[in-house]
């Protein structure tokens, strides 16, 4: 199945992007939910858990090369 997709650049980066890394994002954003679904508990370090969520977002950000 192939698709076409059209956009007005620059007017719709920000469609694009979403486009071509979308999948990416949602897989980070997934991950980050799943990290505080797990560290965050009544007693919960939130330097700890925020610094996790800081990892995931830089590790996402190397892997698009930004």
């Amino acid at each position: 199945m192939k698709a076409v997709l059209e956009f007005n650049y620059p007017e719709d980066e920000r469609k694009l992007l979403y486009a071509i890394k979308g999948k990416d994002m949602y897989v980070t954003l997934v991950s980050i939910r799943v990290l505080l679904a797990k560290r965050i508990t009544h007693k919960a370090d939130m330097a700890d858990t925020l610094e996790g969520v800081r990892n995931a977002i830089d590790d996402i950000f190397y892997d698009l090369g930004e």
